[in-house]
Protein backbone atom coordinates (compact mmCIF):
# COMPACT_ATOMS: atom_id res chain seq x y z
CA UNK A 1 0.00 0.00 0.00
CA UNK A 2 1.33 3.45 -0.93
CA UNK A 3 2.10 5.73 2.03
CA UNK A 4 1.82 9.50 1.76
CA UNK A 5 5.01 11.24 2.86
CA UNK A 6 5.38 14.92 3.75
CA UNK A 7 7.71 15.29 0.79
CA UNK A 8 4.86 14.20 -1.51
CA UNK A 9 2.65 17.14 -0.52
CA UNK A 10 5.16 19.85 0.47
CA UNK A 11 5.39 22.79 -1.90
CA UNK A 12 6.84 25.82 -0.05
CA UNK A 13 4.71 28.47 -1.73
CA UNK A 14 1.45 26.56 -1.33
CA UNK A 15 2.34 25.41 2.18
CA UNK A 16 3.30 28.88 3.48
CA UNK A 17 0.18 30.50 2.06
CA UNK A 18 -2.05 27.79 3.52
CA UNK A 19 -0.46 28.08 6.98
CA UNK A 20 -0.88 31.88 6.93
CA UNK A 21 -4.53 31.53 5.91
CA UNK A 22 -5.23 28.96 8.62
CA UNK A 23 -3.48 31.08 11.26
CA UNK A 24 -5.64 34.06 10.29
CA UNK A 25 -8.91 32.14 10.18
CA UNK A 26 -8.34 30.53 13.58
CA UNK A 27 -7.24 33.72 15.35
CA UNK A 28 -10.24 35.01 17.32
CA UNK A 29 -8.41 38.15 18.37
CA UNK A 30 -7.64 39.04 14.78
CA UNK A 31 -11.19 38.26 13.67
CA UNK A 32 -12.66 40.34 16.51
CA UNK A 33 -10.66 43.41 15.51
CA UNK A 34 -8.43 43.53 18.61
CA UNK A 35 -5.40 43.08 16.36
CA UNK A 36 -4.94 45.29 13.33
CA UNK A 37 -2.59 43.93 10.67
CA UNK A 38 -0.69 46.67 8.89
CA UNK A 39 1.66 46.74 5.88
CA UNK A 40 3.57 49.49 7.70
CA UNK A 41 4.22 47.12 10.62
CA UNK A 42 5.06 44.36 8.13
CA UNK A 43 7.77 46.63 6.74
CA UNK A 44 9.11 47.33 10.24
CA UNK A 45 9.27 43.60 10.92
CA UNK A 46 11.23 43.11 7.69
CA UNK A 47 13.79 45.89 8.04
CA UNK A 48 16.35 44.04 10.17
CA UNK A 49 17.26 44.32 13.83
CA UNK A 50 15.00 43.29 16.67
CA UNK A 51 14.22 46.60 18.45
CA UNK A 52 12.75 49.66 16.77
CA UNK A 53 10.67 52.81 17.15
CA UNK A 54 7.04 53.17 16.16
CA UNK A 55 6.27 56.90 15.87
CA UNK A 56 2.87 58.42 16.63
CA UNK A 57 1.33 61.85 17.10
CA UNK A 58 -0.19 62.67 20.46
CA UNK A 59 -3.91 63.53 20.35
CA UNK A 60 -4.63 67.22 19.81
CA UNK A 61 -5.28 69.23 22.95
CA UNK A 62 -8.96 69.91 23.62
CA UNK A 63 -8.43 73.37 25.13
CA UNK A 64 -10.88 76.11 24.30
CA UNK A 65 -10.32 77.77 20.91
CA UNK A 66 -9.40 81.39 20.35
CA UNK A 67 -12.19 83.78 19.41
CA UNK A 68 -11.66 86.04 16.44
CA UNK A 69 -12.06 89.81 16.49
CA UNK A 70 -11.32 92.75 14.18
CA UNK A 71 -8.03 93.87 15.81
CA UNK A 72 -5.12 93.16 13.37
CA UNK A 73 -2.63 93.23 16.25
CA UNK A 74 -4.24 90.19 17.87
CA UNK A 75 -2.37 87.16 16.57
CA UNK A 76 -3.39 83.58 17.11
CA UNK A 77 -1.09 81.20 19.00
CA UNK A 78 -0.62 77.87 17.21
CA UNK A 79 -0.79 74.79 19.40
CA UNK A 80 1.96 72.22 19.22
CA UNK A 81 1.51 68.80 17.61
CA UNK A 82 3.74 66.42 19.55
CA UNK A 83 5.59 63.64 17.74
CA UNK A 84 6.33 60.75 20.12
CA UNK A 85 7.32 57.11 19.81
CA UNK A 86 6.63 53.63 21.07
CA UNK A 87 9.40 51.05 21.25
CA UNK A 88 8.71 47.55 19.93
CA UNK A 89 10.67 44.30 20.01
CA UNK A 90 10.50 41.80 17.17
CA UNK A 91 9.75 38.17 18.01
CA UNK A 92 11.74 35.72 15.91
CA UNK A 93 10.07 32.33 16.30
CA UNK A 94 10.59 28.79 15.02
CA UNK A 95 8.83 25.47 15.51
CA UNK A 96 9.42 22.08 13.91
CA UNK A 97 7.46 18.84 13.75
CA UNK A 98 8.61 15.41 12.65
CA UNK A 99 6.70 12.89 10.57
CA UNK A 100 5.82 10.94 13.68
CA UNK A 101 3.93 13.94 15.06
CA UNK A 102 1.71 14.23 11.98
CA UNK A 103 1.53 10.59 10.90
CA UNK A 104 -2.16 10.24 11.75
CA UNK A 105 -3.01 13.33 9.75
CA UNK A 106 -1.26 11.94 6.67
CA UNK A 107 -3.90 9.22 6.48
CA UNK A 108 -6.64 11.78 5.89
CA UNK A 109 -8.14 12.54 2.51
CA UNK A 110 -6.45 15.96 2.30
CA UNK A 111 -3.14 15.68 4.20
CA UNK A 112 -1.91 19.15 3.18
CA UNK A 113 -4.98 20.80 4.69
CA UNK A 114 -4.65 18.64 7.80
CA UNK A 115 -1.04 19.66 8.36
CA UNK A 116 -1.44 23.35 7.50
CA UNK A 117 -4.54 23.64 9.71
CA UNK A 118 -2.65 22.17 12.62
CA UNK A 119 0.39 24.40 12.11
CA UNK A 120 -1.75 27.46 11.40
CA UNK A 121 -3.68 26.75 14.59
CA UNK A 122 -0.42 26.47 16.49
CA UNK A 123 0.75 29.92 15.33
CA UNK A 124 -2.68 31.42 15.99
CA UNK A 125 -2.48 30.14 19.56
CA UNK A 126 1.04 31.53 19.99
CA UNK A 127 -0.04 34.99 18.81
CA UNK A 128 -2.91 34.93 21.29
CA UNK A 129 -0.55 33.82 24.08
CA UNK A 130 1.77 36.73 23.28
CA UNK A 131 -1.12 39.20 23.39
CA UNK A 132 -2.28 37.92 26.78
CA UNK A 133 1.27 37.89 28.18
CA UNK A 134 1.85 41.44 26.90
CA UNK A 135 -1.42 42.57 28.47
CA UNK A 136 -0.38 41.07 31.81
CA UNK A 137 2.97 42.87 31.59
CA UNK A 138 1.10 46.12 30.95
CA UNK A 139 -1.09 45.43 33.99
CA UNK A 140 1.94 44.67 36.15
CA UNK A 141 3.55 47.97 35.08
CA UNK A 142 0.27 49.79 35.64
CA UNK A 143 0.03 48.51 39.21
CA UNK A 144 3.70 49.32 39.89
CA UNK A 145 3.95 52.72 38.21
CA UNK A 146 0.53 54.20 37.38
CA UNK A 147 -1.64 53.68 40.43
CA UNK A 148 -3.66 50.78 38.95
CA UNK A 149 -5.74 53.21 36.87
CA UNK A 150 -6.44 50.49 34.28
CA UNK A 151 -7.75 47.99 36.82
CA UNK A 152 -11.03 47.33 38.63
CA UNK A 153 -10.24 44.84 41.40
CA UNK A 154 -12.94 43.23 43.53
CA UNK A 155 -11.13 39.97 44.30
CA UNK A 156 -9.91 39.23 47.81
CA UNK A 157 -8.12 36.37 49.56
CA UNK A 158 -10.53 36.16 52.48
CA UNK A 159 -11.07 32.85 54.22
CA UNK A 160 -14.86 33.23 54.03
CA UNK A 161 -16.90 31.89 51.12
CA UNK A 162 -16.83 33.91 47.91
CA UNK A 163 -19.81 36.23 47.57
CA UNK A 164 -21.52 37.57 44.45
CA UNK A 165 -19.93 40.95 45.20
CA UNK A 166 -16.55 39.37 44.44
CA UNK A 167 -17.61 37.66 41.21
CA UNK A 168 -18.00 39.00 37.69
CA UNK A 169 -21.12 41.04 37.01
CA UNK A 170 -22.32 43.66 34.56
CA UNK A 171 -21.66 46.40 37.11
CA UNK A 172 -17.99 45.56 37.63
CA UNK A 173 -17.37 45.03 33.92
CA UNK A 174 -18.77 48.51 33.31
CA UNK A 175 -16.60 49.85 36.13
CA UNK A 176 -13.53 48.35 34.48
CA UNK A 177 -14.54 49.86 31.13
CA UNK A 178 -14.98 53.23 32.84
CA UNK A 179 -11.25 53.35 33.59
CA UNK A 180 -10.99 54.38 29.92
CA UNK A 181 -13.42 57.27 30.38
CA UNK A 182 -15.31 58.26 27.25
CA UNK A 183 -12.96 56.09 25.17
CA UNK A 184 -14.73 52.98 26.52
CA UNK A 185 -17.09 53.00 23.55
CA UNK A 186 -14.25 51.57 21.46
CA UNK A 187 -14.25 48.30 23.43
CA UNK A 188 -15.17 45.32 21.26
CA UNK A 189 -14.04 42.16 23.08
CA UNK A 190 -13.66 40.66 26.52
CA UNK A 191 -11.25 37.79 27.24
CA UNK A 192 -11.91 35.60 30.26
CA UNK A 193 -11.00 32.32 31.91
CA UNK A 194 -13.42 29.44 31.32
CA UNK A 195 -14.41 29.46 35.03
CA UNK A 196 -15.61 33.05 34.70
CA UNK A 197 -17.31 32.26 31.39
CA UNK A 198 -19.16 29.32 32.92
CA UNK A 199 -20.43 31.58 35.70
CA UNK A 200 -22.00 33.88 33.10
CA UNK A 201 -23.39 30.90 31.17
CA UNK A 202 -25.14 29.61 34.30
CA UNK A 203 -26.77 33.01 34.68
CA UNK A 204 -27.89 32.92 31.01
CA UNK A 205 -26.01 36.15 30.37
CA UNK A 206 -24.20 35.08 27.20
CA UNK A 207 -25.74 35.92 23.82
CA UNK A 208 -24.75 33.89 20.78
CA UNK A 209 -24.55 35.41 17.30
CA UNK A 210 -23.99 33.37 14.15
CA UNK A 211 -21.15 34.26 11.81
CA UNK A 212 -22.04 35.45 8.31
CA UNK A 213 -21.80 31.88 7.00
CA UNK A 214 -23.83 30.56 9.97
CA UNK A 215 -21.16 27.94 10.67
CA UNK A 216 -20.03 29.27 14.07
CA UNK A 217 -21.90 30.83 16.99
CA UNK A 218 -19.87 33.65 18.58
CA UNK A 219 -20.55 34.40 22.28
CA UNK A 220 -21.14 38.01 23.39
CA UNK A 221 -21.44 39.65 26.81
CA UNK A 222 -22.67 43.24 27.18
CA UNK A 223 -22.13 43.66 23.46
CA UNK A 224 -18.50 42.52 23.63
CA UNK A 225 -17.28 39.43 21.79
CA UNK A 226 -16.18 36.85 24.36
CA UNK A 227 -12.82 35.12 23.99
CA UNK A 228 -12.44 32.19 26.39
CA UNK A 229 -8.84 31.29 27.17
CA UNK A 230 -7.51 29.39 30.18
CA UNK A 231 -4.17 31.06 29.51
CA UNK A 232 -5.60 34.05 31.36
CA UNK A 233 -4.25 34.13 34.91
CA UNK A 234 -5.99 32.15 37.63
CA UNK A 235 -3.74 32.92 40.59
CA UNK A 236 -4.25 30.84 43.71
CA UNK A 237 -3.89 32.73 46.98
CA UNK A 238 -3.99 31.21 50.44
CA UNK A 239 -7.79 30.93 50.36
CA UNK A 240 -9.06 31.89 46.92
CA UNK A 241 -8.28 32.12 43.23
CA UNK A 242 -8.10 35.51 41.50
CA UNK A 243 -9.14 35.57 37.84
CA UNK A 244 -8.06 38.36 35.48
CA UNK A 245 -10.47 39.38 32.73
CA UNK A 246 -9.35 41.77 29.99
CA UNK A 247 -11.40 44.21 27.92
CA UNK A 248 -9.94 45.11 24.52
CA UNK A 249 -10.76 47.93 22.13
CA UNK A 250 -10.69 47.65 18.37
CA UNK A 251 -7.13 47.99 17.08
CA UNK A 252 -5.48 48.09 20.50
CA UNK A 253 -2.73 45.78 19.22
CA UNK A 254 -0.80 46.38 16.02
CA UNK A 255 0.53 43.37 14.17
CA UNK A 256 2.99 42.80 11.39
CA UNK A 257 4.86 39.86 9.87
CA UNK A 258 8.36 40.25 8.50
CA UNK A 259 9.51 38.64 5.28
CA UNK A 260 11.65 35.57 5.90
CA UNK A 261 14.31 34.16 3.62
CA UNK A 262 13.00 30.65 4.31
CA UNK A 263 9.58 30.68 6.07
CA UNK A 264 9.42 26.89 6.01
CA UNK A 265 11.53 23.98 4.88
CA UNK A 266 11.55 20.22 4.84
CA UNK A 267 14.51 18.43 6.41
CA UNK A 268 15.29 14.80 5.66
CA UNK A 269 17.29 12.95 8.31
CA UNK A 270 18.16 9.76 6.45
CA UNK A 271 20.03 8.10 9.34
CA UNK A 272 17.31 8.60 11.97
CA UNK A 273 15.73 5.44 13.33
CA UNK A 274 18.84 3.46 12.46
CA UNK A 275 18.44 4.43 8.84
CA UNK A 276 14.65 4.25 8.70
CA UNK A 277 14.59 7.96 7.94
CA UNK A 278 12.71 10.91 9.34
CA UNK A 279 11.10 13.98 7.80
CA UNK A 280 11.07 17.24 9.81
CA UNK A 281 9.08 20.26 8.73
CA UNK A 282 10.26 23.64 10.02
CA UNK A 283 8.17 26.82 10.16
CA UNK A 284 9.32 30.30 11.14
CA UNK A 285 7.69 33.64 11.86
CA UNK A 286 9.11 37.10 12.53
CA UNK A 287 6.34 39.14 14.10
CA UNK A 288 5.69 42.46 15.80
CA UNK A 289 2.73 42.20 18.17
CA UNK A 290 2.57 45.55 19.93
CA UNK A 291 -0.05 47.32 22.09
CA UNK A 292 -0.79 50.93 21.18
CA UNK A 293 0.27 53.43 23.81
CA UNK A 294 2.98 51.27 25.36
CA UNK A 295 6.73 50.92 24.90
CA UNK A 296 8.54 47.65 25.35
CA UNK A 297 11.65 48.94 27.13
CA UNK A 298 13.41 45.56 27.41
CA UNK A 299 14.26 46.01 31.07
CA UNK A 300 14.58 42.27 31.57
CA UNK A 301 15.07 40.25 28.38
CA UNK A 302 17.74 37.56 28.25
CA UNK A 303 17.96 36.75 24.54
CA UNK A 304 17.10 38.15 21.12
CA UNK A 305 13.33 37.77 21.47
CA UNK A 306 11.15 38.17 24.54
CA UNK A 307 9.62 34.98 25.92
CA UNK A 308 6.05 34.79 27.18
CA UNK A 309 7.32 35.06 30.75
CA UNK A 310 9.36 38.15 29.87
CA UNK A 311 6.40 39.78 28.13
CA UNK A 312 4.49 39.53 31.42
CA UNK A 313 7.11 41.43 33.45
CA UNK A 314 6.44 45.00 34.61
CA UNK A 315 10.12 45.86 34.06
CA UNK A 316 9.71 45.51 30.30
CA UNK A 317 6.85 48.00 29.81
CA UNK A 318 6.24 51.72 30.07
CA UNK A 319 3.06 53.59 29.17
CA UNK A 320 3.68 56.48 26.76
CA UNK A 321 0.10 57.63 26.12
CA UNK A 322 -2.58 59.00 28.43
CA UNK A 323 -4.72 56.33 30.13
CA UNK A 324 -7.77 56.76 27.90
CA UNK A 325 -5.64 56.28 24.78
CA UNK A 326 -4.39 52.87 25.91
CA UNK A 327 -7.44 50.88 24.93
CA UNK A 328 -7.25 47.98 27.38
CA UNK A 329 -8.97 47.58 30.73
CA UNK A 330 -8.63 44.91 33.42
CA UNK A 331 -10.95 43.28 35.93
CA UNK A 332 -9.93 40.95 38.76
CA UNK A 333 -12.58 38.81 40.43
CA UNK A 334 -12.89 35.61 42.45
CA UNK A 335 -14.99 33.97 39.77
Amino acid sequence: MAVTQISDIYNPLVFNAAVDEAATEKNRMLQSGIIVASPVIDAMASQGGNIGEMPFFSPLATTEPEYTDDDPTHLGTPAKITDEKMIYRLAKMHKAWSTMDVARELALKDPLTAITDKIGGYWSTQIQKRIIASAMGILADNIAADGSDMLKKISTDDAAAVTDAERISADVVLDAAQTMGDAKESLVAIAMHSVVYTKLQKQNLIDYVATSDSKVMIPYYLGHEVIVDDGLPAVAGVNRITYTTILFAKGCFEYGEGKLLIPSELERIANAGYGGGQDVIHTRRNAIIHPRGESFISGNVAALSATLAELALAANWNRVMARKNVNIAFLQTNG
